[in-house]
């Protein structure tokens, strides 16, 4: 057996965006109206967030080459919603593409309405931890192959490279990313919804915008059940503000003052304190992320160290069983003479031409 490397961990990122008032908007308007629509929408906003996040690499010093390299990918479309799925290195590569989706939604939003009223652009986003407690798994694979793993029924580091670079040829499974899925009901166009855990390292860039550039605020409203996540305990919707009109703003800014409650998160260290408090009594994922790629890598989760172990076990007895088929196929295969083989005396005769002597 060829020998095999433990997936490292690894976040990734998960954004999704929607094309708000489509329905209403092919109800009203022939085919060839809205299908111009929809090709704007899927053609502009990758292409417009990619350009948004090389502009926020050029502006941020500590980024590595890898990271800003690393364009946003699509990971698959679902009807009027895009998604996209990037592995993150730092807290830094993670803020740049949050703010540079975020700008996305502002603009894409102004946009696709100027140009085809009634329709608008929601977000939301999540982070997972890879290759546990999350899975990644091929949608397309031989028959016979496991889909959760490249070699031997095992995860790899090899499957989760492929997975980094093409995510489209994957999908992913786990409470990580059904949980995300739960929170983007509470978006809207002027709040992109983010998840505890996002939000926890969301905070920590934006403690360190002097390096990170992060300047973003944060929306955190009222709790809410969802089913299926946290044992459906009550989760902080949190958000980030992307409200595009200056007069609704204001508005906001004014119910939040006569209803006493501030309208955005205003001591971050309070915040990060309560974040990080409700990740470790829920049980959420609690993310390990470097601030910066200058920095040496945190040490894993838990849950991870537990994973490898495991992992190391399953490979043992991978082994074992290799061998065992080997040492099987060799004892089928140990006859006195293999008759398939030529004898030497005839080896002797064909080279010197003479196959009857």
């Amino acid at each position: 057996m060829s020998e095999l490397k433990v997936p490292d961990y690894r976040i990734r990122l998960f954004l999704s965006v929607d094309l708000t008032g489509s329905t209403a908007f092919k109800s009203k308007h022939d085919t060839q109206l809205w299908r111009a629509a929809f090709r704007e929408f899927y053609g502009r906003f990758p292409k417009s967030y990619e350009d948004s996040f090389q502009k926020k690499c050029t502006h941020i010093g500590g980024m590595s080459p890898q990271e800003k390299s690393a364009t946003p990918k699509v990971w698959k479309t679902i009807g009027d919603e895009i998604l996209f799925v990037n592995r993150v290195y730092s807290v830094t590569h993670l803020g740049a593409y949050v703010a540079a989706f975020s700008e996305t939604l502002h603009t894409f939003g102004e946009f696709i309405g100027r140009t085809y009223a009634g329709l608008n652009a929601k977000g939301n986003g999540w982070i997972a931890a890879f290759p546990s407690p999350n899975k990644s798994i091929a949608v397309s694979h031989t028959a016979g192959e496991d889909p959760f793993a490249g070699v031997h029924g095992l995860e790899t580091e090899e499957f989760e490279l492929e997975v980094d670079e093409n995510p489209k040829n994957f999908d992913f499974l786990g409470k990580g990313i059904d949980g995300g899925f739960r929170i983007s009901r509470n978006s809207t166009v002027d709040t992109f919804t983010i998840s505890p855990a996002l939000a926890y390292l969301l905070t920590e860039a934006a403690s360190n915008k002097g390096l990170t550039k992060f300047e973003l605020g944060f929306n955190f409203e009222e709790m809410q059940s969802f089913k299926g996540v946290l044992d459906g305990s009550p989760c902080p919707i949190i958000s980030i503000d992307t409200m595009r009109s200056k007069e609704e703003r204001e508005l906001r800014e004014m119910e939040a003052s006569l209803l006493g409650r501030p309208s955005m998160v205003g001591n971050l260290d309070d915040f990060k304190g309560y974040l990080e408090k409700f990740i470790q009594l829920r049980r959420v994922e609690m993310p390990s992320l470097k601030l910066s790629h200058g920095q040496d890598d945190l040490p894993p989760p838990e849950h991870y160290e537990d994973f490898v172990a495991q992992w190391n076990t399953e490979k043992e007895t991978v082994a074992q069983q290799d061998k065992n088929q080997t040492d099987a196929s060799l004892e089928d295969g140990d006859v006195s003479k293999d008759e398939s083989l030529p004898d030497v005396d005839d080896l002797s005769r064909a080279i010197s031409g003479n196959p009857e002597n």
